[in-house]
């Protein structure tokens, strides 16, 4: 039955995954007339990813309330977690910043990093695979996502997905490719392009870290010290990206140049800059963070099945030892 869980679930994340970055399509304008940077509420013109973040938080809070016996509790900082990673998501996709990010390469940074490292990583670390599931209704649960599960191609292409292999090629051939200018530009000049930018950066967000958290019942497939080597894999690609577009002389994308700036003052020169930073730094950092994350969690798996390890004998020194 656990075993079926978590291709089951992560099914289901999958399905929502995908329609919350993509979604309606919205006009990609930068802040609508007659708005300011404060009223720009992303929910207004596109409400597709707030009305799954909020079907995602009944699942959860809905299936933790129908667990009255679980094999594996949800704690508080878990909830917590979960909770903080869907209002990430949230910040990232229906706030402001998703107005602002048409203006500012820097502030489209961000909302990457928020899109593609910090919601996946609070998200699976609330442990929503089975509080999802359990807080689903039965048609849902039963009639469409176990159908699609028990074939033998769901299976398959699960196990293909969640290679890690497969999964840091991804993580980083998406990031590479979407700040090649073309591509960059199109996705802020065309509304379809912008949302499958934001999909897919979100769907390797999740398989990037669902080997690395293993939210329970799932296990990674990787030792915990190979996903500390994991996650340093990509410091080095990330770094020389960030700093490529940061000590960069001239400008690399033109599409921020034709919209009107809420703040003047910032050159499109100093913005990218910004952007190649945050790109670069925090991108580094949250991988440090994953792999201090890790490392507690070698520490609290080896104390469950070592709760009490053996105190280290004193070694006694010799009379004769004692007499000299």
């Amino acid at each position: 039955m656990m075993r079926r869980a978590v291709p089951i679930g992560f099914a289901a994340g999958a399905l929502a995954t995908l329609a919350l970055g993509v979604g309606i399509a919205s006009a990609h304008q930068g802040i609508p007339p007659g708005q300011t940077p404060l009223t720009a509420w992303g929910f207004i013109t596109n409400p597709v990813p707030s009305l799954f973040l909020l079907a995602s938080l009944y699942f959860y809070i809905n299936g933790l309330n129908n667990w009255p016996n679980p094999t594996h509790p949800i704690s508080n900082w878990q909830k917590a977690s979960f909770f903080a990673g869907i209002l990430v998501l949230f910040a990232a996709l229906q706030s402001p910043v998703e107005p602002l990010a048409e203006h500012y390469f820097s502030i489209h940074q961000v909302q990457h990093i928020l899109v593609r490292m910090v919601g996946p990583l609070l998200i699976l670390l609330g442990a929503p695979l089975t509080p999802m599931l359990r807080g689903m209704p039965t048609w849902l649960r039963q009639g469409v996502i176990r159908r699609i599960v028990r074939t033998a191609a769901a299976r398959w292409i699960y196990v293909k997905i969640t290679n890690p292999v497969f999964t840091i090629v991804l993580f980083l051939g998406l990031l590479f490719f979407w700040q090649v200018p073309g591509p960059h530009d199109l996705a802020v000049h065309n509304d379809w392009v912008h949302e499958l930018m934001h999909g897919t950066m979100l769907i390797s967000g999740f398989l990037f870290w669902w080997i690395v958290v293993d939210p329970k019942p799932h296990r990674s497939r990787l030792h915990y010290g190979l996903r500390v080597l994991y996650l340093g894999l990509i410091v080095l690609p990330n770094t020389l990206l960030g700093a490529a577009i940061t000590f960069q002389e001239g400008l690399i994308y033109s599409a921020y140049q034709e919209l009107p700036r809420p703040w003047e003052g910032f050159s499109y020169l100093s913005d990218q800059r910004l952007g190649g930073l945050t790109l670069w730094v925090p991108g580094d950092m949250m991988c440090i963070i994953g792999a201090g994350i890790v490392m507690f969690m070698w520490y609290q798996r080896e104390m469950e099945q070592n709760p009490n390890p053996p105190m280290p004998v004193p070694v006694e020194t010799s009379g004769e030892d004692d007499s000299q």
